[in-house]
């Protein structure tokens, strides 16, 4: 009887080991944030569709099975969005994806995408970026005194 190991069904054990990863990934995550990771795509979907944080925790609950505080869940939103942050960051402007050792485990969101706005709020210190980036007040020119280019020195 051939085994999977033989030389002869090379090709075979990779249809085989392939077909079995696929019924896997359909299963269960063994972990809550495998369990929040799998669901993100329709719980940012339902956030953006005005849907609270508190309802969906129980939705959470009720359908999925999913026990856990909502500061549990608020930060599990957190993790996800920080790390679909980065992601688009480290992706070059021809929009290909650099290859990275981390494990890229989520999904595209289906149902919409992070606006320009909602990662400047992810981004604490978007907002003082963006102010010192501008020029600076020279309250001198504000009150004509003195000669801040030093043509009139006297």
């Amino acid at each position: 009887m051939p085994t999977l190991r033989d030389p002869g069904n090379s090709f075979e054990w990779i249809v085989h080991a392939r077909a079995r990863l696929a019924r896997r990934r359909t299963e269960k995550p063994a972990t809550k944030a495998g369990q929040i990771l799998a669901l993100w795509p329709d719980i940012e979907a339902a956030l953006q569709a005005g849907q609270s944080v508190k309802s969906i925790h129980r939705w959470l609950e009720e359908d999925a099975g999913i026990t856990l505080g909502i500061t549990s869940l608020t930060s599990y939103f957190s993790r996800i969005r920080r790390r679909i942050a980065t992601q688009r960051q480290a992706q070059p402007a021809n929009g290909q994806a650099v290859p990275s050792n981390a494990q890229s485990a989520i999904p595209p969101p289906v149902a919409t995408q992070l606006s320009q706005r909602q990662l400047e709020q992810s981004d604490p210190l978007a907002q003082a970026k963006r102010v010192l980036s501008q020029p600076k007040l020279d309250i001198r020119k504000l009150h004509n005194d003195g000669d801040p280019e030093g043509s009139n020195l006297i």
